[in-house]
Order: structure tokens, then C-alpha cells, then sequence
């Protein structure tokens, strides 16, 4: 796997790549890192070009001096990375925030993506009564990430979680739950309070919605204020794929890789298949038209002249 920086005019981004084919790009969750994509990138890198890469505020790509963020700018970020690295067209897979980001890029930039592959995401954090008190609640306490430091921001939003649920639901396996600590352990106060402050405002209700390919994936044990957003989805990409991941919460990824991987490469081969259906039908047409102007050309050279006698 090759680890690099990618300077643009936006900033610097820690990327991971690995392979060759199409491009498929793994955007990671709000307070994570491209660790959350290490296995997937190992097991689909014999068929794409996976890249994977840490947001802005995030893991190695570190800090910025905007003053705030809004998932629309992590959306431009991933603009620039790709010209950076000419990508073209890739398959964007996105978890959680990872997925909204998707979501933002495929409605500014719809010619540059093949696909979509939602994972645990939604289409707002603002859409039913409950999503915006919960929404309200976490915005209370946003300020104790930069006043008190992250491990309190963290006790908070775990006490508000359990008012609405269990909190469990973040990570299943202690797998996951370490990489969680590991990953915002890397991320500074003032940057946290960023970052949760990008998501609360985020509401796609009203982005277009391209008619592209799209897979959503849920674990089956992810918050039910997330999983509600699955029919939403759906509505939104016409023709979208949806599967349920047993034995995983939030990062299914993590807490079933098998499965997750299982469900993808099938999303990712009738992909493949329809591309290939597409070729061929264009390949046929272009035959029968190129010989039609060859019979057509062919006939009317041999046609005789017809030759006028007159009348005296």
C-alpha cells in the first residue's frame, strides 16, 4: 500500500492507495481515519484502484485554519483530491459522514461518479422531530470538546445517547470500539467541535439526487434514527440497492467484514456486468450501422446511371 501527502490549493491530504482498474474511493466517518477501510482496501485492491484518504481535521491530514466546516466543504476537498490524483469517475463508498460527503459530491459534480455505496448514513440530521432534538442536544455540549477536552465532549454525548438509546450502537466489537478511541485520539479539541458542528448542520433533503447506481448498507444494529433514513435513500436513488448487515452496528464495516465485503463485491460485479451488457450492445450497434453504411455505399456505387433520351 503506497501512504503519501497530496497537496492542492485547498490544503494537504493524507491518501492510501492501492491497485489498479477503476477508481473505487472509501470516505471514512466524522472523527475517524482511513484505518476504517484498511481491510477493504486489501481485499478489493485485486480489482480497483482503491484510495482512501483522511478528511480535512482528521487522522494524518491534521488541522486546517478554516473557522468552520460543513460537509460541502469536505465534498470540495474530495474535488480536488481527485484532480490531484486524476481520478476520473470513480465509485465513491461512504460511511456515516463519509456517506453525506458522497451524497454533496454526487449532487455539485454528477458526471464525476460512477456509483454510490451509502453505509450507515442519511439523508439529513434534521429530518424528523426527534433527529433535530437530538440534533439540539448534541449542539449543547458541542463546546466542552474545545473547553473541557475530548474525553468529556465524549462522556456527554454518550449520557444524551442513552437518552435515546442505547449507545452501543457506535461499535459492537471491541475492534471497533478501539479503532473509535485510536481515531479520535488523533483528532485536536477545536477541530472535534468542527467536525460535529458540519454535521449537525448538514440537510440534504433537497440535493439532487443523479440517476447513477447506488448501494445502501445498514448493520442491523445501527441507532434507529439512522436506520429510518434507508427507505429515504432509496426513494432518492431510484433503482438503489438495499442490504442489512447481521452482527454490526454502526461501523458494519468493522463489526462484519466478511459480510460487508461479501454485499459489496456483489454490488460491484452486476456493476461491472452492466457496464459490460452496455459495451456490448454499443459494440453491436456501431457494427450493424458501420456495415448498414457499407451496404448502403456498396449499392449505390453499383447502381447504373440512368440515362435520359430525348425527345425530338
Amino acid at each position: 500500500m503506497d501512504s503519501f501527502f497530496v497537496e492542492t490549493r485547498r490544503g494537504r491530504t493524507y491518501v492510501q492507495t492501492q491497485g489498479t482498474g477503476v477508481p473505487l474511493v472509501f470516505i471514512h466517518g466524522a472523527l475517524l481515519n482511513t484505518g476504517l477501510w484498511t481491510r477493504q482496501i486489501e481485499t478489493f485492491s485485486d480489482l480497483f484502484e482503491c484510495v482512501a484518504y483522511d478528511l480535512r481535521g482528521h487522522g494524518r491530514t491534521g488541522a486546517s485554519n478554516l473557522r468552520r466546516y460543513t460537509v460541502g466543504t469536505f465534498a470540495d476537498d474530495l474535488a480536488e483530491m481527485l484532480d490531484a490524483l486524476e481520478l476520473r469517475r470513480p465509485i465513491l463508498c461512504g460511511l456515516s459522514m463519509g456517506g453525506m460527503i458522497a451524497q454533496s459530491f454526487a449532487a455539485k459534480y454528477p458526471e464525476r461518479v460512477r456509483a454510490l455505496v451509502l453505509c450507515d448514513t442519511g439523508v439529513s440530521t434534521c429530518h424528523y422531530l426527534t433527529d433535530r432534538i437530538l440534533n439540539q442536544a448534541i449542539g449543547l455540549v458541542t463546546p466542552t470538546a474545545t473547553l473541557l477536552g475530548v474525553p468529556e465532549f465524549r462522556r456527554f454525548t454518550h449520557l444524551i445517547n442513552q437518552c435515546f438509546g442505547d449507545h452501543s450502537w457506535t461499535a459492537q466489537t471491541e475492534k471497533s470500539a478501539n479503532f473509535v478511541c485510536d481515531a479520535l485520539a488523533m483528532v485536536s479539541p477545536p477541530e472535534v467541535a468542527k467536525i460535529v458542528t458540519a454535521i449537525r448542520k448538514f440537510d440534504g433533503s433537497a440535493l439532487y439526487r443523479p440517476k447513477i447506481p447506488a448501494l445502501i448498507l445498514n448493520g442491523e444494529s445501527d441507532h434507529p434514527f439512522i436506520l429510518r433514513h434507508a427507505k429515504i435513500l432509496q426513494r432518492a436513488y431510484a433503482g438503489a440497492d438495499y442490504r442489512i448487515i447481521p452482527k454490526a452496528s454502526h461501523l458494519a464495516n468493522l463489526d462484519n467484514p466478511e459480510t460487508f465485503d461479501l454485499m459489496l463485491l456483489e454490488f460491484l460485479s452486476e456493476l461491472a456486468s452492466k457496464r459490460a451488457r452496455e459495451f456490448a450492445v454499443m459494440a453491436w450497434l456501431s457494427s450493424t450501422l458501420a456495415k448498414g453504411r457499407s451496404l448502403i455505399k456498396s449499392f449505390t456505387s453499383r447502381r447504373e446511371p440512368t440515362v435520359l433520351q430525348s425527345v425530338d
